[in-house]
């Protein structure tokens, strides 16, 4: 099935977010708390916002899941899946990672994603089985190892300090270990072939729908945490991101 309309209007809804997102990269952002104690700024607010009413407006059927705020619940059928700020703790202390992502799913199973990275202007998309891409050039993850290329891990420095097992394992097989806010741009430096892989134990569904199809398009792998196939018709916690050569090796033993 062809989702050419949802495709369009996805890169056209990214570039108005990220106009709101350079709006507010420099100035006053509201800063808040969740109760999590993550940050969330107006900008989130405003980008979660837009994208409910230009969806509602296009496709009033379908339903959207946002990081703030959304219209429907995970389910069966079509849900949109956006992320308004991914990093948004980098986008509070000025650094240049934060995205914004959208994809929509079909019956738990992503069909397309757009990822826009409005500080350099770059639009990441896939639609399944089209390929992926970046400004029109067409993406393809590495072929490095698990000690030659790099392995993201959680920008939680504070479960990084309290220690994992996970990786310390990793490392004392001797995977080249950086961490930075941002799990979407992450996901993107994957497929542009930067990051041999990822991993992280506590990502949501909205932290990775459109990073998964942009992976997979240029030729890597995603699972979840156990290494199966991720459901986007529910919630779920964890997934493991690589361009297939290191999957199994990233995978907690």
């Amino acid at each position: 099935m062809s989702y050419e309309q949802e495709f369009s209007a996805a890169k056209e809804i990214a570039k108005k977010a990220g106009a709101i997102m350079l709006q507010y990269f420099d100035g006053e952002q509201q800063l808040e708390r969740k109760s999590d104690d993550s940050p969330i700024t107006v900008a989130d607010t405003l980008v979660n916002r837009m994208v409910i009413e230009e969806l509602t407006r296009l496709f009033p059927q379908d339903g959207i899941v946002g990081e703030e705020e959304s219209t429907a619940e995970y389910g069966m059928g079509r849900r949109w899946i956006c992320d308004p700020i991914d990093g948004t703790k980098s986008f509070v202390i000025g650094v240049p990672t934060a995205v914004f992502s959208l994809a929509l799913a079909v019956d738990g199973k992503i069909v397309l994603g757009v990822v826009y990275d409005p500080f350099l202007d770059k639009m990441f998309e896939a639609t399944r089985g089209s390929g992926s891409f970046c400004n029109g050039i067409a993406l393809h993850v590495s072929n490095e190892g698990l000690t030659d290329g790099y392995i993201a891990v959680t920008s939680r420095v504070n479960k990084i300090v309290n220690g994992s097992e996970h990786l310390r394992a990793l490392a004392a097989q001797g995977a080249r270990l950086v961490t930075f806010s941002g799990s979407v741009y992450k996901m993107c430096l994957i497929a542009r072939g930067r990051l041999a892989g990822y991993v992280e134990e506590q990502l949501n569904p909205h932290d990775i729908a459109a990073g998964q199809i942009i992976i997979e398009e240029a030729g890597g792998k995603v699972t979840g945490m156990d290494g199966g196939e991720l459901d986007y018709s529910k919630p779920f916690c964890g997934a493991v991101f690589s361009n297939g050569l290191v999957h199994d090796e990233l995978l907690p033993q």
